[in-house]
């Protein structure tokens, strides 16, 4: 099971830059985390090709880096969290993802996207770079920071990669509360149903099949209730629903592994990290866990 020792922050001189930083310094207090921030400065490769020289003169990282360490004490009042900052230069989802590598980072945190407006939820293509060639766990921010995070839903499949995202979430999140949620579909009802699986008493649920997996599941995590969804549409429209209703805070959800091509995110997890309108925890395991 993966810890929490190192955070990757990325910040992008964008409006969502104050909640990254915000929930980055948080959970690294909570969790005693050492925390790092990275700016990429994105210029075309043909141009650090051709002119690499010149743009160590023209681009001051000296005071880039300075205006970054400003904002970020202004936000670290008490200065209670020690932080590094790292300034690079080139793409900024491979750079993300090289600095990830060579500090081990064990959570990326990054804005949903640089240049969205904080209410519009857009998923930019570094995001969705990451999340798909990281093999590591991201903190996607799409809202405000308020604080812990008062209304954590872990869907669920039962998996051991979902069993995973929950431990880790439990991890980084320790004094927030978590719901388990579990959607399956019913063929012989044209409506979903909301739930909750807490007894055992199998009239409460007489088409769910997974019963058995459901219990164990509850066990090894260590949370006694599941929040059933059944539905006879749309399994992926099901959930998104049940998380706006629940006006949820933070959305976990779990991947099926990676390797030395990336991550494989379900379509499960792909539609509700687009979709979705709150922050979004993507955890990937590694090959060996």
């Amino acid at each position: 099971m993966r810890k929490l020792h190192i955070i990757l922050a990325a910040i992008n001189m964008s409006i969502l830059d104050d909640e990254v930083m915000k929930r980055a310094m948080f959970t690294a207090k909570e969790t005693n985390a050492q925390l790092h921030f990275i700016h990429t400065i994105d210029i075309p490769l043909m141009d650090i090709e051709i002119t690499s020289q010149y743009l160590g003169k023209k681009i001051d990282k000296d005071a880039i880096k300075k205006k970054i360490v400003h904002k970020i004490n202004a936000l670290n009042e008490s200065k209670s969290v020690e932080y590094i900052v790292n300034i690079t230069i080139g793409d900024a989802s491979e750079q993300v993802m090289h600095m990830a590598e060579k500090i081990h980072a064990d959570l990326i945190i990054l804005g949903s996207h640089s240049k969205a407006k904080i209410e519009d939820y857009y998923l930019g293509s570094t995001v969705q770079k990451i999340a798909e060639e990281s093999g590591r766990p991201i903190l996607v921010i799409k809202n405000s920071f308020q604080g812990a995070y008062k209304n954590i839903l872990a869907p669920t499949d039962f998996s051991s990669s979902s069993k995973k995202s929950v431990l880790f979430t439990q991890i980084a999140f320790k004094s927030s509360p978590i719901i388990l949620i579990h959607a399956y579909k019913s063929l012989d009802d044209f409506t979903m149903e909301f739930y909750t699986l807490k007894s055992n008493n199998e009239e409460e649920y007489p088409d769910f099949l997974g019963r058995s997996y459901a219990d164990i599941f509850k066990q090894d995590v260590g949370i006694r209730h599941i929040d059933m969804i059944k539905s006879f549409s749309s399994i992926n429209k099901s959930l998104l629903e049940y998380v706006q209703n629940k006006q949820s805070d933070l959305i976990v959800l779990g991947s099926s592994g990676s390797d030395i091509v990336g991550s494989f995110l379900s379509s499960t997890a792909s539609y509700l990290l687009r979709n979705t309108f709150t922050d979004v925890l993507i955890y990937i395991p590694l090959n060996q866990e």
